[in-house]
């Protein structure tokens, strides 16, 4: 589906492909987040508790699959690197190189935060 206004691809996914998305990364990473939640979040698009609960805002289903993928990998690390250093940078050049080239483009439309 296209969105008119942008031009965009629009990627509608369910809830349900989306966790299962995730699951399949935490899989990849080797990290078992204690819930997956997928809800309304209006000021981020993801957060990750120090308990190893991890949720996704819903209007990431609308997102492109990059960047929605780039949300994923980026909060299920916070679950083995608590901050942003680089040891977290590091790893996420090693699970997703190009990331910071998805983030940028993403962030020219938005400003929402992880």
């Amino acid at each position: 589906m296209m969105d008119t206004s942008t031009g965009k691809a629009i990627n509608l996914q369910t809830k349900e492909q989306f966790k299962a998305e995730i699951a399949r990364w935490a899989a990849v990473m080797k990290v078992k987040p204690v819930q997956i939640r997928v809800q309304r979040i209006t000021k981020k698009w993801a957060s990750c508790s120090s308990k190893g609960r991890v949720c996704f805002s819903t209007d990431l289903l609308q997102e492109s699959s990059p960047f929605q993928e780039y949300v994923i990998v980026h909060e299920l690390l916070h679950l083995q690197v608590p901050n942003h250093g680089k040891l977290f940078k590091s790893l996420m050049n090693a699970y997703l190189p190009g990331w910071e080239a998805i983030l940028a483009e993403r962030n020219g439309s938005a400003a929402r935060s992880l």
